[in-house]
């Protein structure tokens, strides 16, 4: 999902190049019903949109249980978002502009591991979650 035609038309390309079915959403509406249809293995996602940022849609991929690897595009490295992204369990993030060869390897990575690390981080961050809650 991203906001810019452009880069959803490259990463389109570069894709399919790959031989590998592709979705692609302008906002995070359309993509929240893209993914309800069609499961898809990896998901990238700007952290930046007009409706719903990638945090955002990164905390509705994984309502109710759902383990797809998320890697977030971004053009600006925000401490505080990325800090929060980590703690939601994205895969990974890419700098835009990126190379489409190291795009490819990240999201090959995702769809082989990428499940088991969301599944791993989720329950990381939980069992850190409870005891912060646990006061002495």
């Amino acid at each position: 999902m991203d906001d810019e035609n452009e880069i959803l038309n490259v990463l389109k390309d570069i894709f399919e190049e790959c031989s590998w079915e592709v979705r692609v959403a302008t906002n995070g509406k359309e993509a929240i019903g893209i993914c309800r249809e069609f499961d898809p293995s990896v998901i990238i996602s700007d952290i930046q949109m007009p409706d719903m940022d990638g945090l955002a849609f990164l905390e509705k991929v994984f309502e109710g249980g759902k383990d797809t690897p998320v890697i977030l595009l971004t053009a600006f490295r925000d401490a505080e978002k990325m800090q929060r992204a980590w703690e939601s369990c994205v895969y990974d993030f890419v700098d835009k502009p990126f190379q489409s060869d190291k795009i490819v390897a990240l999201v090959d990575s995702a769809r082989e591991f990428g499940s088991e690390y969301v599944r791993t981080a989720r329950r990381r961050f939980q069992k850190i979650r409870s005891a912060k809650r646990t006061v002495f």
